[in-house]
């Protein structure tokens, strides 16, 4: 009995026809019976049909699906994203939302040349030829961002799995052997000690205590800029940053503001010991350029305002081009350079990610882990005294 009940109050009522596809039909809020505008293959398929519909109820969106349906015969491509994107809204951080908005209109639907001519077609006319020449096109025209290309393709391929379900195409046309998986990350060569001191030294004194958080513990530049004074503990002779949140760079009425977000993941929470040789550029900068208050930001500009990311980086870039130093050297270079020094010391790829707040182990290892061409043969020599005489 419990099983009918169940199946009684779920949303719609699919139904196999005698060809063997199944058709999907509910009661609408307007109180007539509706039909998806398509059979489907699987029963499946047509259950999630029926469960998008319900979600555009509850969103308060909803429209007769043949109305839909009549609207979808010149809806193109370019206009399924952008609502697909406001579908999407509702489940995503304002930054998350932000940056997928971002990757799909600078990649699908505010492109130039032949990349343009896919948002343009429409939805059920687009073949798996239209999306391959998209990607063939965006390929050549961004050859060097292989990552936001193919972050595009899989927005791509979702917007039009969510369309198949809702009965707007038959199938997906999105199948590009060579747009799959992740993109190769770019290596970032390791930075040294004496280059990262140098880049310090030429800083604004107010920015020099947000670059040592980076380069030297290993902080990312939203982690830094949020950090605010009680955020610095003193345990004994020695300084902790708390890192509990970071300022992203979000799109305000139209202009760009530094907004407090919440860690993505449990382990961006995390206390960080600072190196004893830092104390004292603490206790300076604390003095010198934070305000007494307990949620005063550490790092901001002359006038006490947030430091927008990009203002940092530029910077940083500035300081190590008067420092001479040759090796493009950015913030999260740091990583790089506390992950191996780490690792060098003993430490196990679990404790490392507890210290950079990195739960991918596989990330620190492969990505940011990185070997020092001077170790190598002392690493060997080290190895040779345990041999023996031949």
């Amino acid at each position: 009995m419990a099983g009918k009940r169940s199946r009684r109050e779920e949303f719609g009522s699919p139904r196999q026809l005698p060809s063997g596809r199944f058709q999907a039909r509910y009661t609408g809020p307007d109180g007539a019976k509706h039909k998806a505008p398509r059979t489907f293959d699987t029963l499946g398929r047509a259950r999630g049909w029926l469960a998008e519909e319900r979600k555009l109820i509850d969103l308060g969106t909803w429209t007769p699906p043949a109305d839909r349906d009549k609207a979808a015969v010149s809806e193109t491509v370019s206009e399924w994203m952008d609502r697909w994107l406001e579908l999407k809204r509702p489940a995503l951080r304002v930054s998350s939302f932000q940056t997928l908005a971002r990757t799909v209109e600078n990649r699908l639907t505010r492109v130039d040349g032949d990349a343009a001519a896919l948002a343009a077609l429409p939805l059920n006319a687009v073949t798996k030829d239209d999306v391959l020449a998209w990607w063939e096109a965006i390929s050549c025209h961004f050859p060097d961002t292989e990552r936001t290309n193919k972050e595009a393709y899989a927005r791509l391929k979702a917007a039009f799995a969510d369309a198949v379900e809702l009965g707007k195409v038959p199938a997906n046309p999105v199948a590009v052997k060579a747009a799959r998986g992740k993109a190769k990350p770019k290596s970032k060569e390791l930075p040294a000690t004496a280059d990262l001191h140098a880049i310090i030294a030429e800083l604004p004194p107010r920015y020099q205590l947000g670059a040592v958080l980076c380069l030297f513990h290993g902080l990312r530049i939203g982690e830094m800029l949020a950090v605010e004074r009680h955020h610095l503990v003193k345990r004994g002779e020695g300084w902790t940053v708390q890192v509990r949140g970071n300022l992203q760079r979000l799109d305000v009425d139209g202009r760009a503001r530094m907004t407090w977000q919440p860690p993505k993941t449990k382990a961006g929470r995390r206390d960080v010991p600072l190196f004893a040789q830092f104390s004292d550029l603490v206790d300076e900068h604390l003095n010198r350029y934070c305000g007494p208050e307990g949620d005063a930001l550490v790092t901001t500009t002359t006038t006490g305002k947030a430091v927008l990311d990009t203002s940092f980086r530029g910077s940083v870039a500035r300081a190590r081009q008067r420092a001479g130093v040759e090796a493009n050297i950015t913030p999260h270079h740091g990583r790089n350079w506390l992950i191996t020094a780490l690792a060098e010391n003993g430490a196990t790829p679990a404790e490392i990610g507890a210290l950079l707040g990195q739960e991918d182990l596989r990330t620190i290892t492969e990505i940011y882990m990185k070997a020092r061409p001077e170790s190598s043969a002392a690493r060997m020599a080290a190895v040779g005294a345990t041999l023996g005489a031949a």
